[in-house]
């Protein structure tokens, strides 16, 4: 009697139920762990995935990854079966820039002044209240402090410095974007760039932090494109994790391993049948606001409670707040936005370049987009 053969992720996804909610929610308290470490206990303090992994991966990292891998697969597809570039646009700003807003207006003018050790007059009238708000809603030279805030923390003068990895996730749209117009969203450009992005990371990190990220989002639109053919197999699976221990304790190759093997690790997680938590998301999508909050609650906490403190103190405290505030955040701004997607502003309506669609496919399961 043989063995049924494993699904191929293009069934995974027509299925339509999945842990992809779930995943990154994971994600996001990972980071969150990731950052009591340094948040709560100091700068420099080393957590345990980086003493494993020689210093070459984080748990903030890693789980920057599982977003950027989940985003890939997501981003390609939305593209794919709706190749309007006003459409597309529309829906990545209301996803990102609402709930961004949100969060810099309290942290400017709420938690700033509840923590900065300024007068009120100088902290408003210092230019760096506005460019902190500027900046990072620009998501160009993002601005990590705000004037006398968390000064004495054991991580000084960063305010929330998880804002770094948004105007990657918004270059790799305009990037599908892009290759989408010009009609070259395909396995083969996929694949050349992950090789490019592959060798980058290898021989140089003077180029920013493009090619490591490019490994996780392009791994992702990589197995996106190739879904008729890849299957959800329990055995690549773990041959998978295997390879990216092998690369995790020698000291070299975790990131890349991380970018090629990883992201099927990701989405054989996201498809493996896990009952409720197909069923996680259903009240609502919190990891964003989790990843927005996180870092700014944390530092509140510390300097409230006097820090140093232990990273588990740090985390626990802080997350029942973090929570709180994504929850608003979703059912406030990041929901209400979201169901806007489909009326498109006076100038997303101008007529735009005629593109080919994919052929008709079955309409796109529930999860982030």
């Amino acid at each position: 009697m043989s063995l049924p053969s494993a699904p191929t992720l293009q069934a995974c996804l027509d299925a339509r139920r999945n842990n992809l909610d779930a995943l990154r929610f994971a994600a996001a308290v990972g980071v969150l762990l990731s950052h009591a470490f340094p948040l709560g206990e100091g700068k420099g303090t080393v957590e345990p995935l980086e003493s494993f992994t020689r210093g070459q991966l984080s748990l903030g990292r890693l789980c920057v990854a599982v977003f950027l891998v989940i985003s890939g697969v997501l981003i390609t597809r939305s593209w794919e079966r709706t190749p309007d570039a006003a459409r597309f646009t529309w829906a990545r700003v209301l996803r990102i820039f609402p709930g961004l807003g949100l969060m810099l207006v309290l942290t400017t003018l709420v938690l700033g002044p509840a923590f900065t050790w300024l007068p009120l007059r100088d902290y408003f009238t210092s230019p760096d209240t506005a460019l902190y708000l500027l900046r990072n809603f620009a998501l160009n030279a993002p601005q990590w402090h705000l004037p006398g805030v968390f000064e004495a923390n054991p991580y000084p003068l960063a305010v929330n410095g998880s804002l770094w990895t948004l105007k990657y996730e918004v270059g790799f749209y305009l990037l599908t974007l892009a290759l989408g117009l010009a009609q070259l969203l395909r396995k083969g450009m996929v694949a050349f760039g992950l090789v490019g992005a592959a060798t980058a990371t290898f021989v140089t990190g003077r180029l920013d932090y493009w090619p490591e990220l490019y490994l996780y989002f392009g791994g992702g639109a990589a197995l996106y494109l190739w879904r008729d053919r890849v299957r959800m197999s329990p055995w690549v699976a773990a041959a998978c994790v295997v390879g990216w221990l092998v690369t995790a304790r020698l000291g070299h190759g975790c990131r890349i391993a991380t970018g090629l093997l990883g992201g099927y690790v990701v989405l054989y997680l996201a498809f493996l049948p896990l009952g409720p938590l197909a069923d996680f998301g259903r009240r609502g999508d919190l990891s964003y606001g989790v990843y927005l909050y996180a870092f700014p609650v944390q530092q509140a906490v510390t300097a409230l409670l006097g820090g140093p403190i232990a990273w588990w103190v740090n985390a626990a405290v802080a997350f029942p707040f973090v929570l709180l505030l994504s929850a608003l955040s979703w059912r406030w701004v990041e929901q209400p936005a979201l169901r806007r997607k489909d009326r498109l502003p006076a100038w997303a309506q101008l007529p735009g370049p005629a593109v080919t669609a994919h052929p008709a496919t079955p309409p796109p399961p529930p999860g982030p987009r």
